[in-house]
């Protein structure tokens, strides 16, 4: 497996093991509106994250042919991201500071997973 896949598959399992996490101890806590926005912010950025590793390894594999589509997968995902969003705070009325939580959850894993990385190419 190489680099990236690996630091794609941690970030995909730390993010999910923390939202899961977060999850349950939101339910068991009764915050129901807060537990579903965490869940759906989080599986709208986990779900986009997989989605930009898998166009970005597409354009490192094919050069410049798929960069040139880049940009429309780019413009789909943003709208899908949008409409998801906008479901879930209108539709199922989820709370946003928890939401944005949720979305949040996949960079922030990203961030400490570098920084593990570099601390321990210091050592």
């Amino acid at each position: 497996m190489s680099e990236r896949e690996t630091f794609v598959r941690a970030t995909v399992l730390g993010a999910g093991a923390i939202a899961g996490v977060a999850v349950i101890g939101l339910t068991l806590w009764g915050r129901w509106a807060w537990a579903i926005g965490f869940a759906v912010g989080a599986l709208v950025s986990l779900g986009n994250f997989q989605l930009i590793a898998r166009a970005v390894g597409g354009v490192a594999v094919d050069g410049g042919r798929a960069a040139n589509t880049l940009w429309k997968g780019a413009l789909f995902r943003f709208g899908i991201v949008g409409a998801a969003l906008v479901v879930a705070l209108l539709v199922f009325r989820v709370s946003l500071p928890a939401l944005v939580a949720g979305l949040l959850i996949t960079q922030v894993t990203m961030i400490a997973l570098w920084l593990m990385r570099a601390m321990r190419s210091l050592t």
